[in-house]
């Protein structure tokens, strides 16, 4: 299970801080799925990251099957993102020297334990 409770982010600005999610809740059971869409800016991306343990929310729980990744050390988080959590990123992140599939399966040449 997958659950967001009360997820907020901002960042720093010299005007203070610059809210991009305020509040947001969502729970998903296996084999869930949803969509998230809105127009360009909205805080789409952000969500994800934070969903996908890659950005720490500013405030608000994340928990993937009871655990809150960003509980742990970088290490173990590095581990858990490894083992626990896929991304097919949309920009750069891409090797344009390999397939789709053999960049869909790079993570799992570096998997340890």
């Amino acid at each position: 299970m997958l659950e967001a409770r009360n997820v907020s982010k901002s960042y720093p600005t010299a005007r203070g801080p610059l809210p991009i999610l305020n509040e947001v809740s969502l729970a998903l059971e296996q084999g869930d799925a949803i969509s998230i869409v809105g127009p360009s800016g909205t805080g789409k991306s952000t969500l994800l990251y934070i969903l996908g343990a890659l950005e720490p929310p500013s405030s608000g729980t994340v928990t993937l099957d009871g655990r809150n990744p960003f509980t742990l050390s970088d290490k173990d988080l590095s581990a858990f993102r490894n083992k626990e959590v896929g991304f097919v990123f949309q920009d750069h992140c891409l090797l344009p020297q390999c397939s789709v599939l053999e960049n869909a399966l790079i993570p799992t040449m570096v998997r340890t334990g």
